[in-house]
């Protein structure tokens, strides 16, 4: 069970990478467009932050399952106390981002772009540093 669950885990946190990467690159595509085009990646953007919303609470149930199948020991694994810090900064990153996109969208502030980058940046920094911690955090 607990190979399954790493390797959900791992593909979670990847998933969650990749699609970081993907709207970091939008972000700055759109950054120079106008109109409909900048329209179209902002839909774009809002699609894959909700289907992240879905990623991010897979790696959250998947990591939460690793950690009661952990060996019983007096000390916890320094490595995973690490990964779980990053773990929780992409998440705060992720719904900063959520928030700031929000508001881009309520308000058509377009000055709010670097912030958004900025926390695109935090959530797929924070998701290549777990995939690294975990694989040392669960080593079988």
């Amino acid at each position: 069970m607990k190979t399954i669950l790493l390797i959900a885990h791992l593909i979670a946190i990847a998933t969650g990478t990749g699609m970081s990467i993907a709207n970091y690159i939008n972000i700055r595509i759109a950054a120079g467009e106008k109109g409909e085009r900048r329209e179209a990646l902002a839909f774009l953007r809002r699609t894959i932050a909700r289907i992240a919303d879905v990623v991010i609470l897979a790696i959250w149930i998947t990591g939460i399952g690793l950690w009661l199948n952990l060996p019983p020991t007096d000390e916890l694994n320094s490595w995973f106390v690490v990964k779980i810090a990053f773990v929780v900064l992409l998440t705060l990153c992720h719904g900063l981002a959520r928030m700031t996109a929000g508001r881009m969208m309520r308000t058509r502030d377009q000055s709010l772009y670097p912030r958004m980058e900025l926390f695109v940046s935090g959530v797929w920094i924070s998701a290549l540093a777990a995939i690294i911690l975990a694989v040392l955090a669960f080593e079988a």
